[in-house]
């Protein structure tokens, strides 16, 4: 059984939509770097006031991640390939489409609530400029993408991947299946502020603020606050189930400024997107180095994206009963403005109960590092991203990543090896830096794992960008040894 004969066949679906090969997990080789200039805000725009450089230049960066804790990944080609759309034609289908075989997935059955996220993240043009000896300002911009299931029951997932035709499901109730599923496409201009509020004997208290302003161009969500099903046989048709439903209540809700196609240069900068918003970072961080040649220690604490989208488009309160499902019912579907044609009407949404606006949120989340550094390069950060949203929100998640992340830097290189523990599995990553390139993966296996060799990850990320800091604030040539 395909994806293409399934209910599966939806979300992935969905996340073809996205623009995926311009969100981001991390980037934990650049974020933790003493030489990530602007791209350490990302973390915790008090780094700003830390930075060794008096100017920083980054002329892009790219980044594409896929995580889940539902299934292991195991087809004949790589995750990255998937991704990026570059499956070779032997695994697609006369229309172009992937043809995804259930084989190619492998559940992983503990009983915990589901996660999946797909997003591409492009940190465009970005400065950074030291201003006197204890204040540093950053100005950026990027353009975030993601796609993501938040608290998914197993049940569920394993009846849709399925495709409601396992005998081993029929006849189960399932209950209050509470679960959320959120995409989001915007762009941010955003401007930091890192200031040294103290400075003595070789200790300093640093804060940092960025403040951003959001373009939205894509929404789409569905909050599931109550779900009542079961698998049943199809009385019409030998070996086909289809779910009954019998109660939902929830929210629905999408945009359709680009009319089913991808987002270019033009959609960018032409025409009247959906969203708009704000939205904040806060960070305190301190720096401890009693010997002005010895080690230093830092610690940092953050919350960033604070804020929300604003979207003009069509939303809906759901609450239905008795509803019938089969996977056919998405046979046809070939974009968005079809899947959204089919929910609506086996939801029998009412366009005149329409909202005509709803709220998507930022991933907000709490971040923590602590970072040792050795003279001459070698140093080692441990840092934590905590998720700060609910289940049931209208927002996105900040997947909870906890990493260890040895390196060690000179002027014109540089190298990591981030070890991080998200979405309930461990993951080896690697960085580098020679000159202005960067280029790393925090899951290297998971642009490695096909089924010829055996190595079957939970998801894959890579990054790479052209960035580099200038001038020293130290008074030194090197601006490494710090």
């Amino acid at each position: 059984m395909t994806i293409h004969t399934t209910l599966s066949r939806v979300w992935l679906s969905v996340l073809s939509l996205l623009p995926i090969t311009t969100f981001a997990q991390n980037l934990l080789g650049l974020t933790t770097s003493p030489n990530g200039g602007i791209h350490r805000a990302y973390q915790n725009p008090a780094w700003l006031a830390d930075s060794p450089h008096r100017f920083y230049l980054s002329l892009g960066a790219v980044n594409i991640h896929a995580n889940n804790n539902f299934v292991r990944y195991q087809a004949p080609f790589s995750l990255l390939r998937l991704v990026t759309g570059q499956v070779p034609n032997q695994y697609r289908q006369a229309n172009g489409g992937v043809r995804f075989e259930t084989s190619y997935t492998e559940e992983i059955l503990d009983g915990q609530p589901k996660n999946g996220t797909v997003w591409g993240e492009f940190r465009g043009p970005a400065l950074q400029v030291a201003v006197g000896e204890r204040t540093v300002i950053g100005l950026s911009s990027r353009l975030r993408a993601s796609g993501q299931v938040w608290g998914a029951s197993e049940q569920l997932l394993s009846a849709v991947r399925a495709s409601l035709n396992s005998d081993v499901l029929y006849s189960i109730p399932s209950r209050n299946n509470a679960f959320s599923t959120n995409t989001n496409t915007y762009a941010e201009v955003a401007a930091s502020l890192g200031h040294t509020v103290y400075d003595e004997d070789g200790s300093s208290l640093m804060i940092g603020v960025t403040a951003k302003y959001l373009v939205g161009f894509t929404s789409g969500y569905f909050v599931n606050q109550g779900l009542s099903y079961e698998i049943l046989p199809d009385p019409l048709t030998p070996s086909r189930g289809y779910m009954n439903v019998k109660e939902i209540a929830g929210e629905f809700g999408y945009t359709t400024y680009l009319q089913n196609q991808n987002l270019s240069l033009r959609s960018l900068v032409n025409g009247n997107p959906p969203g708009r918003g704000v939205g904040f970072d806060l960070g305190i961080a301190y720096r401890m180095q009693p010997d002005p040649y010895g080690a230093t220690l830092k610690a940092g604490a953050a919350i960033t994206d604070i804020g929300s989208i604003n979207y003009t488009g069509d939303a809906y309160k759901i609450n239905q009963q008795n509803l019938r499902f089969v996977s056919e019912d998405f046979n046809e579907v070939r974009n968005s403005e079809q899947i959204i044609n089919v929910i609506r009407q086996k939801l029998k949404v009412d366009p005149a109960n329409n909202i005509g606006s709803f709220t998507s949120g930022l991933p907000t989340s709490l971040n923590l590092n602590v970072d040792y550094e050795r003279p001459g390069g070698l140093g080692l950060q441990i840092a934590y991203w905590q998720d700060l949203r609910g289940t049931s929100a209208v927002a996105m998640h900040q997947p909870s990543v906890l990493a260890l992340v040895p390196r060690f830097n000179s002027r014109w290189a540089g190298v990591s090896l981030p070890v991080s523990y998200v979405n309930g599995a461990a993951q080896v990553g690697v960085s580098f830096r020679a000159g202005p390139v960067w280029a790393g993966s925090d899951n290297v296996f998971g642009l490695l794992g096909t089924s010829k060799n055996g190595i079957a990850p939970r998801g894959v990320d890579v990054y790479f960008g052209l960035a580099m800091g200038f001038g020293s604030r130290t008074g030194t040539d090197n601006d490494n040894d710090r």
